[in-house]
């Protein structure tokens, strides 16, 4: 078992966007990848957890960007468990450009779910030894919750339909993003780029479920957003999101 884990991900033509900018959402998608590859390497990975009827479930994390990287360009990604908060399992992720530099840092909070039960199972039950690196951070932040109370705008509805749901059978962490960045009109796009997002996952959402996208801009605080997700088939908040915007690099 190895304490950290490393791999190369080659930026494909479905990886980028008309700007030719690796999508927040496959970021996502290669930090999903590489904890999953390394969670088998501890075993407690996907093919481990469904012998127990165990699922790891992302809970909450934070993403930073201070660059995107283009189309062929090569990725490497470090990542490793921090440690434990609470019932959650702490993960960090480097993410390097060809020249060694970080362009990526995050922070993820992960839940053990019985998907039988749909009761969160403390994770001391998996009696697995996991080499935890307290002192190694990404980035500092722990999992909090979102409060948001004023008003935001209802931007557009959507039923969860075949391509949206995972091999859980529900909404995958990735297509949420893809939610959040469908907002937005493609000239905004244009004209800005992520610097940080914060997300919650509070419920989950399955296939022909309504969710409601709704945003609205953090009063006082610049390119600050907050956005959010009904389901409308359960009345429950499926994802909270605060998204820092900046200039065009």
């Amino acid at each position: 078992m190895q304490a950290e884990w490393e791999e190369i991900f080659k930026v494909r033509a479905y990886d980028v966007d008309f700007k030719d900018r690796l999508k927040v959402s496959s970021a996502f998608n290669y930090l999903q990848d590489i904890a999953s590859a390394h969670a088998a390497d501890l075993h407690c990975g996907w093919k481990d957890l469904q012998k127990l009827e165990m699922s790891w479930v992302l809970s909450w994390i934070k993403v930073e960007f201070n660059s995107f990287l283009h189309f062929e360009d090569k990725i490497k990604i470090k990542t490793w468990p921090k440690g434990r908060y609470k019932l959650y399992a702490l993960r960090d992720f480097l993410l390097y450009d060809e020249a060694e530099n970080i362009f990526c840092k995050a922070t993820s909070a992960w839940l053990l779910l019985n998907f039988k039960s749909k009761r969160i199972t403390d994770i001391k039950n998996l009696q697995v030894q996991f080499p935890y690196q307290p002192d190694n951070h990404a980035l500092k932040d722990l999992p909090e919750k979102i409060k948001y109370e004023n008003k935001r705008e209802s931007v557009f509805e959507k039923v969860v339909s075949y391509t949206d749901i995972d091999l859980n059978l529900h909404v995958n962490n990735e297509k949420y993003v893809e939610y959040m960045m469908n907002c937005y009109p493609l000239e905004f796009h244009n004209k800005n780029y992520l610097k940080s997002i914060m997300m919650s996952f509070n419920s989950e959402m399955k296939y022909e479920d309504i969710i409601e996208i709704s945003i609205n801009k953090i009063s006082g605080n610049g390119d600050l957003h907050y956005i959010e997700a009904l389901n409308k088939s359960t009345g429950k908040q499926a994802f909270q999101a605060v998204i820092n915007w900046n200039n065009e690099i």
